[in-house]
């Protein structure tokens, strides 16, 4: 389909330059930006898809390189808690009842609630991946789906080598895929052994994926690796070769300027999850200002909804530029720019941002303009996303998604079902 959106009052692309009063033309995932662009690519307007852009400013899609979408299931299950026991209590007992249905279902509403937020791209770990990619491709996302490996098993199996072999099985699958692309996930250093890492990044370098963990998330995690191991976790990966530019790690709260410079000359992948990490209460800040002093490529995470209650982008943004001017007493960091930029990274995950999203800017919290980036990154919020085109292909249009009540309806009567075996 040719889309052609007019009248816009402003549009800003990936390179974030700022147009006003321009038409976009979208043909095969080409982009165009510019006036009377019917007229000069001599298109016929029967051809066309035509979208009144009027009080709407286009944008590229919105990218979240860091979440667990099944974990909507668990959406408000245990706020206000110290970690260990929320993670005892709440999260492992209630995991332990997940079925692939049931991840299904979660993924489906995950990928919706994205798509409501103008999310076009994501980046996710969790297990039963095969139902995460079922569900990406149904809503129409692009997605980097990670297997998760954990030495001591998951859901899906209990025995490390059944995992190793899924996740490998998992990704000669799905390899050859265009809009979502299958990688591995060993979750975490405290949970995976040196040789558990050493056989997934051997899988991932042979089929050319992303590996994607969390690291340093948490002082005590931190402070056990240089008790026991004497190191610390980014030096410890390093070591064992893990860190390249086709790795993503998650969350970098607890690292020293020494480790953010390893991860930038590596040049690996950050995903920056600033709202999870303030309401779980990790306690440190990760140095956003010295990662990107050695260039690092950093994104924004949001998280599961479990830890964040939500995948909203937009908001994200805005917290994670508060966060570090209040930590550095500075309120030049993390400006408009900076987290602008980290808000559309869909090229940490593998994918080309040529998505277009529109925002609404009609609502009294979007008024004034006097700088249309301001607005976005400080005033909105993810209900503002008007239009989500994603791939040339409209999925959501007036702040209606394109699939029949029917489908929504069957989807939020799964989840309520699904919710009565939690405690």
């Amino acid at each position: 389909m040719t889309i052609l959106i007019t009248n816009l009052s402003y549009s800003i692309d990936n390179n974030l330059n700022v147009y006003k009063d321009v038409d976009i033309l979208i043909d095969n995932n080409n982009i165009k930006i510019g006036k009377f662009l019917m007229e000069k690519e001599n298109i016929n307007q029967k051809d066309l898809k035509i979208i009144d852009g009027k009080n709407k400013c286009a944008m590229p899609g919105l990218t979240n390189t860091h979440t667990h979408i099944p974990m909507t299931l668990l959406r408000g299950i245990s706020d206000d808690m110290i970690l260990q026991d929320w993670l005892k209590e709440k999260i492992w007992v209630n995991e332990a009842k997940l079925t692939k249905e049931a991840v299904y279902y979660g993924s489906l509403l995950g990928c919706l609630e994205m798509l409501r937020f103008g999310i076009t791209s994501f980046n996710d770990m969790y297990f039963f991946s095969e139902e995460i990619l079922k569900a990406t491709k149904e809503i129409g996302l692009k997605g980097t789906i990670c297997y998760p490996i954990i030495d001591f098993g998951t859901p899906e199996h209990d025995n490390l080598d059944k995992l190793l072999n899924g996740a490998e099985n998992f990704i000669k699958k799905y390899k050859d895929e265009k809009t979502v692309k299958p990688a591995i996930a060993p979750h975490a250093p405290y949970t995976c052994s040196e040789n558990t890492y050493i056989k997934c990044k051997e899988i991932a370098n042979k089929y050319n994926t992303i590996l994607h963990t969390h690291i340093s998330e948490t002082r005590y995690e931190v402070v056990e690796m240089e008790n026991n191991k004497n190191i610390r976790p980014v030096d410890y990966l390093n070591n064992l070769n893990i860190l390249d530019k086709n790795t993503i790690v998650a969350h970098c709260v607890w690292i020293t300027k020494d480790e953010a410079k390893t991860l930038a000359k590596t040049e690996t992948k950050i995903s920056h999850c600033s709202t999870s990490n303030m309401k779980l209460a990790s306690g440190g800040v990760m140095p956003l200002v010295e990662l990107l002093q050695h260039g690092a490529n950093i994104s924004l995470g949001t998280d599961g909804v479990a830890s964040n209650n939500n995948m909203d982008i937009l908001e994200q943004m805005k917290i994670t530029s508060l966060l570090h001017k209040a930590h550095r007493w500075d309120p030049t960091v993390a400006d408009i720019d900076t987290v602008l930029k980290m808000g559309i990274n869909s090229q940490s995950i593998g994918f080309e941002n040529n998505d277009i999203i529109l925002i609404d800017l009609g609502a009294p919290h979007m008024r004034p303009i006097h700088n249309i980036k301001s607005n976005i990154v400080y005033s909105a919020n993810g209900n503002d996303v008007d239009t989500v085109i994603v791939n040339g292909k409209i999925l959501m249009e007036n702040k209606k998604f394109i699939f029949e009540d029917t489908f929504i309806n069957n989807i939020y009567n799964n989840i309520d079902n699904i919710k009565e075996k939690f405690v």
